[in-house]
């Protein structure tokens, strides 16, 4: 299948699964995966997102669990949290030396922001059990959907 995102309306998403996680890398425009989070995690099922967000960073994180919006932030805006549970990763961010316990940045004012992203994406990574090798979705044969 050929299909021009830069015309069409839809976004791509490729699937396949890897570490005991299913995944889904989605290629477009749009945010659909973040918005259809708790429905995909419903009926016990956890899900995490990450949108890279180049065009506007920053990046954002959100977990699910059971059809609720545990936890979310900005990856480097750790400070501004959302979810049902907000703090349901400070512990780690604490751990990990981005935040203070009182949900305070620890990092230093200059630390390059790439620095900033590799303790909390760290965390995540731990914290879930996720690894997905760039080989896994740059060169293994995926289907790929269309999702309006």
């Amino acid at each position: 299948m050929v299909y021009d995102l830069a015309t069409g309306d839809d976004d791509v998403v490729r699937v396949g699964a890897h570490g005991g996680w299913s995944f889904g890398v989605e290629y477009g425009f749009g945010d659909l995966a973040g918005e259809r989070l708790t429905d995909v995690s419903r009926n016990g099922v956890e899900a995490v997102h990450l949108h890279p967000s180049v065009d506007h960073p920053p990046a954002t994180f959100s977990y699910a669990r059971d059809g609720v919006n545990v936890c979310g932030f900005g990856i480097g805006e750790e400070v501004w949290r959302w979810g049902d549970q907000p703090d349901f990763l400070l512990p780690e961010l604490v751990a990990a030396g981005v935040l203070h316990s009182d949900g305070e940045y620890v990092r230093p004012e200059d630390e390059s922001y790439l620095d900033q992203e590799r303790h909390t994406l760290a965390l995540i990574e731990s914290r879930f059990g996720l690894f997905l090798p760039r080989d896994v979705v740059e060169n293994e044969r995926l289907p790929a959907f269309v999702i309006a």
